[in-house]
């Protein structure tokens, strides 16, 4: 049985979860790692409403497909087996969002009797959304579902309770309304794409003082290069040209502030050849020369 606000918090992890009706939970996630897996007791009747604040999650179904979200979209899909259990992954190492969990059998009679105008079929909501594959429909941010979920990231402990009641409706009533024709299928991946991202991720990450091209990774783990930056920007949200120079950048950052090394040298030992091109890439990353970043 769930206590009616529970929280759990480990290395890498906080989680909180607040029961706002009967049937109807919102989880609170912040994760600073790379992978957590999560076991819960759910039932075909069972559809969670995703949101993404921040960061970057990987969905992976039984199909094989490989499915992201990123800041600002939103996903909602059956709970379809007896016993739920999954593994995430986090490519950034970074997530938080939110998930409203809704046991439809036991929060309908609820939502009725607080919404009694026009009544909202739970069951009838979750199928439209999820009728064309198993993990539902995901959408980028529009205005209104960023006002919804960004208030629910700063609520004061003080009105917690009576405000997620509120806001829930509201999310059911926006979910009621909101067509399913006007949104594209976000794209999804083939694991044996996905692993060579990772692996392609991890080459620049630990040798991204060598000299590297979208043509030499190709070459190097046998993918198109259009395939490779368009999988690449799938999974990690950014181009590999930009997660090349953000590696570059932070390592220099460590080198200005831990070692004696000259401008011109710490440009050598993370990958650039002269040091003009070194300082306008990193003012423009960090808003200062290096010199300047040094002094602080």
């Amino acid at each position: 049985m769930n206590p009616h606000n529970h929280a759990v918090s480990h290395a890498g992890l906080t989680m909180s979860r607040h029961t706002v009706f009967d049937g109807i939970d919102l989880l609170f996630l912040d994760v600073k790692e790379e992978s957590v897996q999560f076991y819960a007791k759910s039932h075909t009747k069972t559809f969670a409403i995703n949101h993404c604040e921040e960061g970057r999650i990987e969905c992976k179904f039984t199909s094989g497909e490989y499915l992201y979200m990123g800041p600002g979209d939103m996903s909602l899909g059956w709970h379809t087996h007896a016993d739920y259990q999954h593994k995430n992954y986090f490519p950034t190492k970074l997530f938080k969002g939110i998930v409203l969990l809704v046991d439809v059998e036991k929060a309908q009679p609820v939502l009725d009797s607080l919404v009694t105008e026009s009544r909202i079929n739970l069951t009838s909501l979750a199928e439209r959304f999820c009728e064309h594959s198993e993990y539902g429909m995901m959408m980028e941010e529009t205005e209104s579902v960023r006002q919804i979920f960004s208030s629910l990231y700063k609520v004061p402990d003080q009105i917690k309770g009576h405000y997620f009641k509120l806001k829930v409706i509201e999310i059911f009533l926006l979910l009621s309304i909101i067509s399913t024709t006007n949104h594209e299928k976000r794209s999804s991946y083939r694991k044996q794409q996905v692993d060579i991202v990772k692996a392609v991720n991890e080459y620049i990450s630990t040798q991204f003082m060598k000299r590297i091209t979208i043509d030499s990774l190709s070459d190097q783990f046998d993918i198109p290069t259009s395939t490779l930056k368009r999988c690449f920007k799938g999974v990690y949200g950014t181009t590999i040209h930009h997660y090349l120079k953000e590696c570059r950048i932070n390592a220099a950052k460590h080198l200005l502030q831990e070692s004696d090394q000259s401008i011109l040298e710490i440009a050598n030992a993370v990958g650039y050849e002269n040091g003009s091109k070194f300082t306008s890439a990193f003012k423009e990353a960090t808003g200062v020369t290096p010199s300047d970043y040094r002094k602080v």
